[in-house]
């Protein structure tokens, strides 16, 4: 019996330390992303305005402060869904994909 729990005991403290170490790698992981959730949800919310099938970037700049440059803007709109178009002049266009279909070529 003592051979029993001398194998037992290991096995169960083992299991137990995964399990709350698994436990708080999820937590983590569940607080980085919840920013990356927000910001996506923010980007939909502004690009289904059923004024603007598009907005251009520095106008979605204006709205969506904090990225510490414009490629990092880019990849959470391309995240969230949003595809590029050109505009009049210099300006950069962005739109939903789902609500841009008959544009993208």
């Amino acid at each position: 019996m003592g051979l029993f729990w001398g194998v037992l005991t290991p096995l169960v403290i083992a299991a137990v330390t995964a399990w709350l170490t698994t436990q708080s790698q999820l937590r983590k992981l569940r607080e980085e992303r919840k920013f990356d959730y927000s910001v996506e949800t923010a980007i939909i919310h502004l690009l289904e305005s059923p004024d603007y099938k598009k907005r251009s970037l520095k106008k979605i700049k204006r709205h969506l402060r904090g990225f510490p440059d414009d490629d990092t803007l880019r990849q959470a709109l391309v995240r969230a869904g949003a595809v590029a178009f050109g505009g009049e002049g210099d300006d950069e266009m962005w739109g939903l994909l789902s609500r841009n279909r008959e544009d993208v070529k």
